[in-house]
């Protein structure tokens, strides 16, 4: 069996069905965009780690489809669970008589310091917002004084708020998917 093949299968019937849909959506995106054009036409048992290592490598350099520049370490270890965990169920179910992609290199991740604004910073921004005319801008007030992020402000309704307890329950988030969510197909 083609890896595109089972990346299909994989996709639409062992993570579709038990993952959040985002999740599902952002497997097949990457599986359309960076894993199937390198890596989809080789047979399920030739998909050995030198031939992962080396497509890893390839990511890390020259990846970015816009830009030809490499991806970023730490989207080129999701890529790389996506395949480990692709592969992973292919063996279990007996589609290839050994895992080995579990001797793929991880690259290194290098962490950003995250800058947060200062005190000035955000007074500033509240106040821009509360004089404003534009009351939608509003809800940035209460992401910087509360954490929440702009999906799961987006996905607030009136039923998330209590009152009388002075709560706010944060269950959902809203986002903008490129996948339709019925079902994947990549072949």
């Amino acid at each position: 069996m083609k890896y595109k093949e089972w990346l299909d299968e994989w996709l639409n019937h062992y993570v579709k069905t038990s993952n959040k849909q985002r999740t599902y959506e952002r497997y097949c995106q990457t599986a359309k965009v960076h894993i199937l054009p390198h890596l989809g036409v080789y047979e399920l048992d030739e998909l050995q780690p030198i031939i992962l290592q080396r497509f890893i490598s390839e990511l890390l350099t020259s990846g970015n489809k816009r830009t030809g520049k490499g991806l970023s370490p730490n989207f080129v270890k999701s890529i790389i669970s996506v395949l480990q965990n692709s592969l992973k169920t292919a063996h279990i179910l007996g589609l290839i008589p050994e895992y080995t992609a579990d001797k793929i290199k991880r690259p290194k991740i290098v962490e950003n310091q995250v800058e947060c604004f200062s005190v000035a910073e955000q007074k500033k921004i509240e106040q821009y917002i509360l004089d404003g005319k534009k009351p939608k801008l509003k809800g940035i007030v209460l992401c910087l004084y509360t954490g929440l992020r702009i999906g799961e402000l987006l996905a607030l309704t009136w039923d998330d708020i209590d009152f009388s307890k002075g709560m706010l329950s944060v269950t959902k988030t809203y986002h903008d998917g490129n996948v339709d969510g019925k079902h994947c197909i990549i072949v």
